[in-house]
């Protein structure tokens, strides 16, 4: 978790208003510039375009749980994608990524992942521990070009599996964290220099340091993670973010990842928010020095790979990532005498009894979770662009398992499958005039119904009115935008129809 202290650029009147029933359902479409046709038909089509990415599946429950839940705890947008026996089996975006360009959250949407970067980090370290480069309890000054001492145990050296597990005795000292307008411009292994080396300009025994010995007592370090990327650094004689691309990003085809700004399509971004004083502030495209402990950016399904890697005992579609032995010592309790719930940056929590391995992050306008479960071969992800909990959000969807289909899951591989609890059944479709209408709908359906009900969804995929079927329906109450409408029947479920009210 992250303390925001550095300015950033906002314009809150360019904030959505927080009365709206939520962000994507209040994309106000005013027609009144249309003047000509043409003008008519390309809105049209943008709003079509909007609905297929943001609608692309049939409503459900769950989905109204969740944008009721993103409503309550004011989370802009949303990703989360469900693994269960090597297959996605449930997939879903909501809300918006960019709320002053009205983008919605699709397939494409990078998330910041804050602090479950730190999974990805201790991963690639412990790919060069497989390659015998050092063992765990191996002073981490075997290999660094300065000396990392503790001040007040100068003689007790502080080892790889302190760095990996909280337990090194360095601190937090937030003043020398800051955020950046962008990438940091500051290298990594400076940044270390100054704030470890006796000789460096930011050295602080006090505020850099615990008191206790290294070994000893645990609490949870960004730069003492940012140390292992920087040891990363060091031992493959490579920038730790290239490492990363070659040993573990491009071979799990996770696309659109990033440790840097620079490395992204950053009009993909998911810009993070804080709700503040009823409205959403944009908090920017931020960085800092310390990225190994927070800073990559990726989407749900590119994340999705690399824990199915995790769960699959390192294996992803004829990659090992990491060896067996490897995966299953990165998530033991390797200093269960200071904290039994610690593995190798992995950690658990339990839930009826059963461990779920994981991590989750919070930034400045971010959070996130990934987590697993053995005993069912089960693994979640949620990732967001709000501070907001999501918490509710994650058990909501737990609850939800036994519910969905595994005969329409698709497999996690370099191709997944989208959308998934899909079926391909061809439905009716439902024609709509006038369109855009004003005050009524006429509708055409093209089979016989002999009654049935008319369901009306946002842009969020939200449902604002239900009403009896009829040939002729009232929308004048309904605000100016782009909805869904739907048929539900005894007999059939109609393709949604895309119009637009003025």
């Amino acid at each position: 978790m992250r303390i925001w202290f550095a300015g950033s650029t906002c314009d809150l009147e360019q904030s959505m208003d927080r009365k709206a029933p939520f962000p994507l359902g209040v994309l106000l479409l005013d027609l009144s510039f249309c003047t000509s046709r043409l003008r008519k038909q390309r809105l049209f089509a943008l709003a079509y375009l909007l609905f297929v990415v943001a609608f692309g599946h049939a409503q459900t429950e769950l989905d109204d749980f969740i944008v009721e839940r993103m409503n309550i705890h004011h989370i802009s947008g949303l990703s989360a994608c469900l693994v269960q026996d090597g297959d996605v089996l449930w997939y879903r975006n909501f809300g918006l990524a960019n709320r002053e360009a009205q983008t919605p959250v699709d397939t494409n949407t990078i998330f910041l992942l804050a602090s479950v970067s730190k999974t990805i980090t201790g991963t690639a370290l412990m790919q060069l521990y497989e390659d015998g480069h050092f063992e765990l309890d191996d002073p981490i000054n075997n290999v660094l070009p300065f000396d990392v001492l503790h001040p007040a145990h100068p003689d007790v050296a502080i080892t790889f599996r302190q760095v990996l597990t909280h337990t090194s005795g360095i601190r937090d000292n937030w003043n020398l964290l800051p955020y950046y307008d962008g990438d940091a411009p500051v290298a990594l292994g400076d940044f270390l220099f100054d704030y470890l080396s006796e000789a460096g300009d930011d050295y602080n025994a006090a505020q850099n340091f615990y008191n206790y010995a290294p070994g000893t007592d645990a609490n949870y370090c960004n730069v003492a993670v940012a140390l292992c990327g920087y040891l990363v650094e060091v031992i493959a004689e490579q920038p730790f973010n290239e490492y990363c691309n070659e040993h573990i990003f491009e071979p799990l085809c996770m696309e659109h990842t990033g440790w840097f700004l620079s490395e992204v399509d950053q009009s993909l971004i998911a810009r993070p928010y804080s709700f503040l004083g009823g409205n959403y502030l944009d908090n920017g495209l931020y960085g800092y020095a310390d990225y190994p402990d927070g800073q990559l950016r990726t989407t749900s399904l590119a994340l999705a790979r690399f824990m199915y890697a995790h769960m699959n005992d390192g294996h992803f579609d004829g990659y090992q990532m990491l060896e067996p032995e490897t995966v299953s010592l990165m998530r033991s309790q390797v200093v269960s005498d200071i904290d039994p719930t610690q593995g190798i940056i992995f950690y658990y929590y339990l839930e009826n009894g059963q461990q779920w391995w994981g991590h989750s992050g919070g930034d400045a306008g971010v959070s996130t979770s990934m987590y697993f479960n053995e005993a069912n071969d089960l693994g979640l992800i949620i990732l967001t662009n709000s501070d907001g909990n999501h918490s509710s959000i994650w058990n909501g969807i737990l609850e939800y398992v036994d519910q969905m289909l595994p005969e329409l899951a698709a497999p996690v591989a370099c191709d997944i499958s989208i959308p998934v609890q899909t079926t391909d059944i061809e439905l009716p479709q439902v024609a709509i005039f006038p369109n855009p209408a004003t005050d009524y709908l006429t509708l055409s359906i093209g089979v016989p119904l002999a009654e049935g009900m008319v369901e009306i969804h946002d842009l969020m995929g939200k449902r604002v009115a239900t009403m009896p079927l009829a040939r002729s329906i009232q929308v004048s109450d309904l605000p100016a935008g782009a909805y869904q409408l739907r048929v539900i029947s005894s007999e059939v479920v109609t393709q949604g129809a895309v119009f637009l009210k003025r």
